[in-house]
């Protein structure tokens, strides 16, 4: 059965944007073999991950990321079975620093501030989505 889990979550505050790197070349190694894919979003020290895969998969990820010392207050905003992958042919897409616009932001927070904790699931889900069809971002392919 396949999940979709998005969560938001700060950068630790003694880390830098070297972390930023280091997380995502970990979520694009760990989560081929587990046939986890997704987008990760970064900016203003905010993490917005979306997450999709078997249950199981998904599930041990999370708890992992929840674990981990670089990832502050993780939230999960929205957990839920779904028909296909959003992102299927990406191990972990990435929206970096710079990449959001405050006007796509505000359409979906009532505010232009990158404040991800801020977002309802489903604002998350369309505001990810939104971006993806309108910004440039660094696709990693499963090939």
């Amino acid at each position: 059965m396949l999940v979709r889990l998005i969560y938001v979550s700060r950068l630790a505050p003694d880390l830098d944007y070297r972390a930023i790197k280091d997380i995502l070349a970990t979520s694009q190694r760990n989560n081929k073999p587990r046939g986890v894919s997704g987008l990760l979003m970064f900016n203003s020290g905010f993490f917005l991950q979306w997450l999709e895969g078997e249950r199981m998969a998904v599930n041990e990820r999370f708890a992992r990321i929840s674990q981990d010392p670089r990832h502050t207050a993780p939230v999960l905003l929205d957990y839920r079975e779904i028909i296909k992958r959003q992102f299927a042919d990406w191990n972990m897409g990435y929206l970096g620093e710079g990449s959001i616009n405050k006007a796509t932001f505000y359409e979906y927070s009532g505010t232009d501030t990158f404040d991800p904790y801020t977002l309802s699931g489903d604002s998350a889900a369309a505001l990810m989505l939104a971006f993806i069809d309108n910004v440039p971002l660094i696709k990693s392919n499963n090939g």
